[in-house]
């Protein structure tokens, strides 16, 4: 027994040590898990979340009557459904079926800015790895703020359930899939388990960002050849797998159906136009950065060449994760969610070889970023919470004509969000007619008759 006190003992000293020498790594962690926890919870339902509520049979609300909502147990033959019927991302869509089971978005809520931090901890963990440095607390605010204001559409792609499971949650998948095959492993039984399922996950997790991270992969798996004329068979075993996920994801007869109804070359050539003066027109001064950084690092000594070629690789990473999209009948902006988690990378790989070292830097520019991040963050708050409103007071008047034996209700509905920011931005919502798609899932999702919407004065 006093053993097992002493066991207790190291352990909670062990802890408390560790927590003392990371205590402002660990404040800014929790702040950054607020904020978006806060947003969270001020984003309701939308759009595909009613869909994803139920067992998926079909995209229409009306085909059939009384659909089963979804459960643990059932998402397996759901994906399947899903697979045949609309596209092959049952991994993300997994995720999304598994918090749509829920009575309550609280569970999500809490998971997803968890999620969200994960994913800054290991931008973060790359940038010190691959240029040689020690984690410094006080990038992470740098990192954060890059996310925040370069992730495109923050409300569609971090804060919707159904766009979260598909890029922020899928990005973790991905990346850690890189994290894995950047480590020379022994080529035992449990590597290559572990290599396989990773590598499949991320070939599977979408179709633009998971080949890209296979290809960031096999560049690395090609220098590393070079420089000791050896293959690492776990990494070979990895990107297999990926390789088999992705055709799996992408060769499913739903996406096939989607993609063929508007693959031309003219619809590739408009969306290479448009992805090119997207790229230039919203990223060229980070495009600078890194290349100005870089060269920087290179002058003065502090990149070698194995950082240089982790910025160069992820770089490559980046315009292969966007411009894919070009073969995509539609691109919205969300897609390009792990092309900008690339450049970040890539970015703050010289920021961490400059700068680490360096007094009082980081934090004077954690504190700069701060500032612009408040001004940027209150109005944002303040459209989400607009929205929030409106939507809280759909539910309550939905529930209440329900109570009453209500076969219909008129509902307000949502003003038009401002701010990417908002997940309601350009996206579907309730409209005046009852018959409309959304009027219909709310009201399937509700299981009342019919939803009216009215707007507000």
């Amino acid at each position: 027994m006093q053993g097992w006190y002493f066991v207790i003992r190291n352990l909670v000293n062990s802890l408390y040590l560790k927590l003392k020498r990371n205590k402002w790594s660990l404040i800014i962690l929790v702040a950054i898990f607020i904020f978006v926890l806060i947003l969270n919870l001020k984003t309701l339902y939308i759009a595909d979340d009613y869909v994803y509520h139920f067992f998926y049979q079909t995209s229409s609300p009306t085909e059939i009557a009384h659909q089963q909502k979804i459960s643990t147990l059932l998402i397996p033959a759901s994906m399947w459904n899903h697979y045949f019927l609309w596209n092959g991302r049952f991994v993300a869509h997994s995720i999304v079926q598994f918090f749509m089971q829920f009575n309550t978005k609280i569970p999500f809520d809490i998971c997803n800015s968890l999620i969200f931090v994960v994913l800054i901890m290991m931008m973060n963990k790359f940038a010190s790895k691959l240029s040689n440095k020690k984690a410094q607390a006080f990038v992470l605010p740098l990192i954060f703020a890059f996310a925040w204001f370069y992730l495109p559409f923050f409300g569609q792609s971090v804060l919707w359930v159904s766009g979260a499971g598909n890029y922020l949650w899928m990005s973790i998948i991905y990346l850690g899939f890189i994290i894995y095959n950047l480590k020379v492993r022994e080529p035992n039984v449990q590597s290559f388990i572990g290599a396989a399922i990773i590598g499949f996950l991320a070939g599977a997790s979408n179709e633009n960002s998971g080949p890209a991270a296979i290809l960031i992969v096999l560049l690395f798996m090609l220098k590393r050849f070079i420089e000791t004329r050896k293959i690492s068979l776990v990494t070979l075993t990895s990107v297999f797998f990926g390789g088999i996920g992705f055709l799996i994801m992408v060769l499913s007869p739903g996406s096939q159906k989607r993609g063929m109804m508007s693959r031309t070359w003219p619809v590739i050539h408009k969306n290479l136009e448009n992805i090119y003066n997207l790229t230039f027109d919203n990223w060229k001064w980070l495009y600078l950065l890194v290349v100005v950084l870089t060269i920087v690092g290179i002058v003065l000594k502090r990149l070698s060449i194995d950082s240089c070629w982790s910025i160069v690789f992820f770089m490559i990473g980046h315009f292969a994760a966007v411009y894919a999209m070009s073969l995509s009948p539609e691109a919205p902006q969300r897609t390009f969610f792990g092309g900008i988690i690339f450049l970040g990378i890539a970015l703050f790989i010289p920021v961490y070889a400059l700068f680490s070292d360096v007094k009082l830097v980081l934090p004077i520019l954690s504190v700069l970023t701060l500032v612009l991040f408040v001004r940027s963050y209150v109005p944002a708050y303040q459209d989400i919470n607009q929205s929030y409103q409106v939507n809280k007071l759909q539910y309550q008047k939905i529930l209440t004509a329900k109570n009453a034996g209500k076969n219909s209700v008129h509902v307000p509905i949502l003003p038009v969000a401002k701010s990417t920011y908002n997940a309601t931005y350009q996206t579907f919502t309730l409209d005046e007619p009852s018959d409309q798609l959304m009027n219909l899932w709310v009201a399937k999702y509700f299981d009342i008759g019919k939803v009216y919407g009215y707007h507000l004065k």
